[in-house]
């Protein structure tokens, strides 16, 4: 309660305003009036402070000091003051009010048959609150336990690999892998200590003591079908028609001639012997080298290199690349692979060599010397018999590494094996599926409890409590065919909108509209507290611009908002109020402890 200002500074009319000895405490009806700009509207701005509990910007800086029954208030501990104040004033209009025809914030209301909803909706809430806790507790602890087994799978695979000298990834998620198998329960993965020491030389075993694979070797030795193209090229001749018979029956005169006719060509002399040139006979020669036996010995070229690149080359394997056991008929079976390419390769330049020797007599037939089937099939012979010992070398390699691999694959699920009875596997995932259930009944829980406020909430319209409220003031003061306050959604929130009769946003309101409408709506916003007997309200000039009439209407409002009768005395529903005016009578100050402002 507050019993009285002491001093204010610095604020208005009141630059050094100290309270005067004589003056009476406040009592908890208190009638505040002077003429305008008396500091009336001043005096509220200053308890407005007390209301909004922070500094006002339309204030300048200023110092006051106020006694209460709690304490002193000053401008240094207002922000902290223990008092519930409400004011009535411009600056609430300002604040709370928009004129404009724009949506303003509703005022939340309650009606008794709401009361238990409200409640109910409270109780829910609590609830919630609490599954909402209980949901994040068991969260926290499966993540907790989580975390405790990675790093325990991280720091039990780091010294796997190092036990066992891995050179690949073996991690964590690794691990995981062979937990899942031993997890399974299907066998025991267990090893004796004379069965882990074996795996463990094994696994450890350096990649230098295991060969790499040797290459096969791939040979083909293919003249059939090419010894049977030569043997009908070998016996063509090309067309006699034009031809010269010395030069036929002397293919080495043939072949000089042909390769000199170029060098004659518009030439009247020989080259040669630098006589004259008969055009007959030059054109004989010309005739002797036709396009035909051009042909023929392109033929034979093309079938030449082909017969060529039939002969076989075998790259020779070295001891070292295979073991010890196997380097002596490596040897043996490379010998004989090379003899039998070489035997074959002979029949080949055999083949090679008809062929040179038809190009230099074209017109000879010739025949070639038959393919002896021994020599091609010595080749696949030999060669099947060298791939044998390669591939049983090779065996050994990947029996080597089958096994090194086996060994570190029973190592892995022997340790997997130790860990998941050391860390309690199947512990863990009965507590985590134990820690889902819980969540999963909890986030129910929450779920549940969710719909039921929402259902709740739907039965309570708060804003429209308070529209109908404050439009029966309104009505009581302006009359039916006033300016009446809707509700619209804005967004997912309700708020409050001045309308006239046909709906439309009301705008241009009149000061005695504005002044009923806002002090209406301030009424109202009362109710929102919950201990009226603990508040104080100030209401600055509430007649401010209204009639006689209205000025009745707003008498007979505030008398029943905020006073009772108890036998003859008139009590206050609050702690204390204040009214500020520009009117006094003394019947309406006998009710009240005055305070005149000059």
């Amino acid at each position: 309660m507050l019993k009285g200002i002491q001093k204010i500074k610095g604020l208005g009319v009141f630059a050094n305003y100290t309270q005067p000895a004589s003056t009476a405490e406040f009592g908890v009806k208190n009638l505040i009036y002077g003429w305008n700009y008396s500091g009336k509207t001043t005096l509220s701005r200053l308890f407005g402070l007390l209301d909004a509990k922070k500094p006002n910007p339309e204030l300048p800086p200023c110092t006051f000091s106020i006694d209460t029954d709690q304490g002193t208030v000053t401008e240094a501990n207002y922000q902290t003051c223990p008092q519930t104040v409400r004011v009535f004033n411009s600056d609430f209009v300002a604040e709370n009010l928009n004129f404009a025809g724009t949506p303003f914030k509703p005022i939340l209301l309650l009606g008794s048959d709401s009361e238990v909803a409200q409640k109910e909706i409270e109780q829910c809430e609590e609830l919630a609150k609490r599954s909402m806790a209980e949901t994040a507790s068991a969260k926290k602890a499966a993540d907790d336990a989580k975390k405790t087994l990675d790093k325990a799978k991280t720091d039990a695979s780091a010294q796997i690999k190092s036990t066992m000298s891995l050179v690949n990834a073996f991690g964590a998620t690794q691990f995981d892998k062979e937990l899942l198998t031993v997890g399974l329960g299907l066998e025991d993965y267990e090893l004796n200590a004379d069965a882990r020491d074996a795996d463990l030389k094994l696994a450890r075993s350096s990649d230098q003591d295991q060969l790499a694979s040797v290459p096969q070797v791939v040979l083909s030795p293919v003249i059939d079908d090419l010894h049977a193209q030569a043997t009908v090229l070998l016996a063509k001749t090309p067309s006699l028609a034009s031809t010269i018979d010395h030069l036929v029956k002397n293919p080495l005169v043939e072949s000089w001639v042909e390769t000199a006719l170029p060098l004659h060509d518009d030439k009247t002399t020989c080259e040669f012997c630098g006589g004259d040139l008969d055009a007959h006979r030059m054109a004989s020669i010309k005739a002797h080298f036709s396009k035909d036996l051009a042909n023929h010995k392109q033929e034979v070229q093309t079938l030449l290199a082909k017969v060529e690149s039939a002969k076989l080359s075998m790259a020779q394997r070295k001891d070292v690349e295979l073991y010890a056991q196997f380097r002596a008929r490596l040897a043996t079976a490379q010998s004989d692979t090379q003899t039998a390419v070489e035997a074959f390769n002979a029949e080949v330049q055999t083949l090679a060599d008809d062929l040179r020797q038809k190009i230099q007599a074209p017109f000879a037939v010739i025949v070639p010397q038959a393919i002896n089937p021994v020599k091609t099939t010595s080749v696949t012979t030999a060669t099947d018999a060298l791939n044998e010992v390669i591939g049983e070398n090779n065996k050994v390699t990947s029996n080597f590494s089958t096994e090194k691999a086996a060994a570190i694959t029973r190592l892995k699920l022997h340790y997997a094996q130790e860990f998941h009875k050391k860390a309690d596997i199947p512990g863990f995932e009965a507590n985590q599926k134990r820690f889902a259930r819980r969540q999963k009944k909890y986030n129910w829980c929450s779920e549940q409890l969710d719909k039921e406020i929402r259902r709740l909430k739907a039965i309570i319209s708060q804003a429209q409590r308070g529209r109908e409220e404050i439009n029966k003031r309104i009505e009581t003061l302006l009359g039916s065919e006033s300016v009446q306050i809707s509700v619209i959604k804005v967004g997912d929130q309700e708020r409050f909108q001045l309308v006239r009769r046909d709906g439309k946003p009301a705008k241009h309101l009149s000061e005695g509209e504005k002044t009923a409408i806002a002090f209406s709506f301030f009424l109202t916003k009362l109710r929102e507290l919950k201990k009226l007997d603990q508040a104080i309200v100030y209401v600055d000039d509430p007649i401010s611009s209204l009639d006689s009439n209205h000025i009745f209407q707003v008498t007979a409002m505030i008398k029943e908002t905020f006073f009772y009768k108890d036998g003859k005395d008139w009590k206050s529903y609050f702690k204390q109020v204040f009214f500020s005016t520009h009117t006094n009578t003394s019947k309406t100050s006998a009710r009240y402890q005055t305070l005149k402002l000059c």
